[in-house]
């Protein structure tokens, strides 16, 4: 997966035109609300047509709007994203016991130093507030 900005502004920026449009059926338009798109829209055409965007930091709306941490970051769901029936909850994520255990052995740092950066660090992002 790409993790420039450019492509996940992109990403953003093909995700409201489909939903502007209001030309896809109901299941669809739920689906593209949380940043999902359907084997019939071509996700990487998309983008790929999109116009140039911006490298620029992202801002906390960009990244928390249509899942789009979850893109950037895929190693941090513990399982398969699936897309559900449901209309008030179309995505869940499907995974086992063993895929949270692999996920945060990945994601966590296994050196003690390290970890005592980190705690360090977020003690003091505590102190600020």
């Amino acid at each position: 997966m790409n993790e420039q900005p450019q492509y996940y502004r992109a990403r953003l920026q093909v995700l409201e035109q489909l939903l502007s449009s209001g030309k896809n059926d109901d299941k669809t338009q739920v689906l593209n609300r949380n940043g999902m798109f359907t084997h019939e829209q071509n996700e990487a055409e998309l983008i790929r047509n999109a116009p140039k965007q911006t490298n620029a930091a992202f801002s906390f709306t960009e990244l928390t709007r249509f899942n789009t941490w979850f893109a950037m970051h895929p190693e941090k769901v513990c399982g398969k994203e699936v897309v559900t029936t449901s209309r008030e909850f179309p995505i869940k994520v499907s995974g086992t016991k063993e895929d949270i255990i692999r996920t945060i052995k990945q994601t966590m740092p296994t050196n003690e130093l390290e970890l005592e950066a980190l705690s360090l660090e977020l003690e003091l992002e505590l102190l600020k507030l």
